[in-house]
């Protein structure tokens, strides 16, 4: 899981920026927020244009030279810190994978173009390259010895390249880098208030997601979700022009979806596709950012009800401060982006518990 993240010179991040997930409290309720002492769900909050969205790229970032996934255009020109002379976006995560740290570093011209990279397994520098003097990778991996280190005729990756060619030695240095190569391909970072955006993932095609669901016998379960999250319906498939497609059932006729759908209801359902993914463990890391933007306020609480008892690690963004309570996570588990990152249990000296009402704290220190 991620420990630590850090990142400079990457848009609203001129000077470096820090999130440490490894400072958990001792509190003694919703411990299912941590694994292992360390934060497993938090939500995020900030002012507009505070850097939130900013956040999720830029933790995601690590999925568009280490996989085949989507790109964002946005960032295509829109990547570098605009008051910053420095010519690179630089990104530190550290991760550990069982009784292994392995600490990541690079830097980056571009959202497509890697200039350095380090990987070091419990501080053994494993992977290393730097363009910027020579296109020589050098790697201090079991199985790795005969691997092709000039790089020069390829912008690939270092990591990626050993990952896709080389056939690694059964050892617990390797076994961690592969964990990270693992945890990588599973991050994602979501949202819908600009419609159905992400990054981190293969494409999905959200007007065939009725189909998805379909071909995947899903409807009575997505149903279900639905009537769960208060959207009291019944579902059933529908032919249009030789597609199938779902729809409302009422009394006398049948309405395509979309057609009915208000537009928090479409944006549930757009999330009921990462909710699959979440519930079977294909995502090892989730940043859904503005995840409630079209929610009341007591659907957003069962939706983090739901992320919070996945197994993955999920960092959300949202406004809606009703959603602070000990009901939901903890004190340590809520954090205020505002050019630094800070947890709401260091907003205050009080010594919080869990009959304090955290929203009331939070707006009066806000205000």
């Amino acid at each position: 899981m991620l420990l630590k993240f850090e990142v400079k010179n990457f848009r609203n991040f001129k000077e470096w920026f820090c999130l440490d997930l490894t400072k958990s409290k001792q509190y003694g309720f919703n411990s299912e927020a941590l694994q292992d002492g360390v934060i497993n769900h938090a939500i995020i909050y900030g002012v507009n244009g505070g850097g939130k969205s900013n956040l999720g790229l830029a933790l995601v970032d690590i999925t568009s030279h280490l996989t085949d996934t989507k790109r964002s255009r946005s960032l295509q020109s829109n990547y570098l810190n605009a008051s910053s002379g420095d010519v690179l976006a630089e990104f530190k995560y550290l991760f550990k994978f069982g009784d292994s740290y392995v600490t990541y570093e690079y830097g980056k011209e571009s959202h497509e173009i890697t200039v350095y990279e380090k990987l070091y397994i419990n501080d053994k520098l494993s992977i290393s390259i730097d363009r910027r003097r020579d296109s020589r990778a050098v790697y201090n991996l079991g199985g790795a010895e005969d691997l092709k280190s000039d790089l020069s005729n390829s912008t690939i990756s270092a990591a990626k390249y050993l990952d896709r060619n080389a056939v690694l030695d059964d050892d617990p240095s390797n076994n961690a880098f592969k964990q990270m190569m693992t945890f990588v391909h599973g991050m994602v970072f979501f949202r819908s208030v600009r419609g159905h955006e992400f990054y981190g993932q293969d494409i999905v095609d959200v007007n065939r997601l009725s189909e998805k669901i379909l071909n995947n016998g899903l409807l009575d379960d997505f149903e279900r979700f639905l009537n769960d999250a208060g959207v009291v319906c019944s579902l059933t498939e529908l032919n249009l022009n030789g597609e199938r497609c779902i729809a409302f059932k009422f009394d006398n006729r049948n309405i395509e979806f979309s057609q009915v759908a208000s537009t928090g209801t479409v944006s549930l359902g757009q999330f009921y596709y990462w909710w699959l993914k979440l519930r079977d463990g294909s995502l090892k890391f989730a940043y859904l950012d503005e995840f409630d933007a079209f929610y009341h306020h007591r659907l957003a609480k069962m939706i983090v009800q739901k992320v919070k008892s996945v197994d993955c690690q999920t960092l959300m963004t949202t406004h809606n401060t009703s959603i602070m309570t000990n009901d939901l996570l903890r004190p340590d588990c809520y954090f205020e982006l505002n050019k630094t990152i800070t947890q709401f249990n260091d907003m205050t000296n009080k010594e919080l518990r869990q009959a304090h009402n955290l929203e009331k704290i939070y707006k009066s220190l806000s205000a």
